[in-house]
């Protein structure tokens, strides 16, 4: 198999004219890894979605919680700090902070931070063999 080039998952922004709030968050977030099992190349994904009623201010920091829509104790805690312009990521697995990004003023650049680490251990998901 050939190296990859690596591309972080950059989503679309969660725009709701009657919501004008959640625009600093994204429709969705992918996470992705790719791994070789008996010779076969597999892909796994998990996406995960908001859940609007978590949305909540404190301050000049907007947060949201997002599920894996493959269940599990599996959740990102997306905030927007409207002061500094800047973004915040936690990843949990099981309960526990798998990975964070603080401090990004750039979507793009945040969300391929974000991402960047992939499937984690115990991260419910999806497989599919690649040809």
């Amino acid at each position: 198999m050939k190296p990859r080039d690596f591309c972080g998952f950059i989503p679309y922004r969660l725009e709701i004219k009657a919501f004008p709030e959640f625009y600093h968050f994204p429709l969705n977030v992918l996470f992705v890894g790719f791994t070789i099992k008996d010779g076969r190349k597999i892909s796994g994904s998990a996406l995960y979605e908001p859940e609007f009623h978590t949305y909540r201010k404190e301050n000049d920091l907007s947060l949201m919680r997002y599920r894996n829509v493959y269940g599990g104790d599996c959740y990102l805690i997306l905030a927007y700090d409207e002061k500094n312009k800047q973004y915040i990521g936690r990843k949990y697995i099981n309960g526990k902070l798998v990975s964070h990004t603080d401090g990004i003023d750039n979507w793009d650049l945040f969300f391929t931070h974000l991402t960047m680490l992939g499937l984690v251990t115990g991260e419910r998901c999806i497989f599919e063999e690649i040809n």
